[in-house]
């Protein structure tokens, strides 16, 4: 069955879920690390929200371009490596995968079988006003399927990143309050990485590296928490058209070498907070 059908089939059963709960559709976006994704988790066979080259979901979204804020659910069908094989051979003789039905059926276990299992994340993600878009990767054949949905918050802002100097730019939804940005710090991705966590229900943000807040009045300065660092930002701007253009130093928080990711936090009209940006910056000194 071609891609694009399959692609189609489950964007429109994301869409018939919002539109069920008043939600506005999610437009499909272009970003190709959900497939990436789904081609990585039907090679090993075993469902992770890490490659098996140690990535996290928001580490390959930005490799791959992304500038928005990307949330992850990934599912599968079939069997697993040894029945595979099995099935594959023939030596058994085992259910074969039909594409459409199956998409449908995940879909259904997703939104309405997912907390027991995931404290209805993937629900959660699925229903989500501040999402746009999503990026849907299906690879299937005979005896298993893996699906991955990569839900964005893509607004249009942009991460400029020269050296250690950041800024981001762009327009916020209507209604929304821009509020601030947090850095988040993990490990550089490695198998070891994968290994340790690939059996895990969920991911994280990584650890609280930074927070960066708007510039003081001259003379004084933020106090340091301790376990993280404040960085005053060099320009702030947030003006009544909703425009935001923000820059700052990223160097106070660079510790060690690993992957710093920028989440520029915004408030929506109903006073939820969400982030615009998961812009992860590879630092690698050797």
């Amino acid at each position: 069955m071609p891609q694009e059908e399959l692609v189609a089939h489950a964007l429109a059963a994301i869409n018939s879920e919002r539109k069920k709960f008043g939600l506005e559709p999610v437009a499909l976006g272009d970003n190709q690390a959900a497939q990436l994704h789904a081609e990585d988790v039907f090679r090993t066979k075993q469902i992770s929200h890490w490659t098996s080259s140690g990535e996290k979901p928001y580490m390959t979204y930005t490799r791959l371009g992304g500038e928005g804020s990307v949330h992850q659910n990934v599912a599968i069908a079939g069997f697993g490596p040894e029945e595979y094989d099995r099935c594959v051979s023939t030596i058994i003789l085992c259910e074969r995968i039909d594409p459409l039905p199956t998409i449908d059926e995940l879909q259904n276990e997703m939104m309405y079988n997912d907390k027991e299992c995931c404290d209805n994340g993937h629900r959660d993600n699925i229903l989500d006003r501040d999402h746009t878009h999503v990026s849907i990767g299906i690879v299937y054949d005979e005896y298993y399927l893996a699906l991955v949905q990569n839900f964005e918050a893509d607004y249009g802002m942009s991460v400029e990143v020269e050296g250690t100097k950041v800024s981001i730019a762009g327009p916020m939804p209507a209604g929304a309050k821009f509020d601030n940005v947090v850095v988040y710090y993990d490990e550089l991705p490695s198998k070891q990485a994968y290994d340790a966590n690939k059996e895990k229900l969920a991911y994280d943000a990584g650890t609280l590296a930074a927070s960066v807040f708007e510039p003081l009045p001259r003379g004084l300065k933020y106090q340091q928490p301790g376990d993280y660092v404040v960085i005053e930002a060099d320009r702030w701007q947030d003006d009544s058209d909703g425009n935001l253009d923000v820059s700052f130093d990223l160097a106070p928080a660079i510790k060690e070498d690993g992957v710093y990711t920028l989440y520029a936090m915004l408030e929506d009209a109903e006073g939820e907070q969400f982030s615009a940006t998961s812009h992860s910056i590879f630092v690698k000194t050797d």
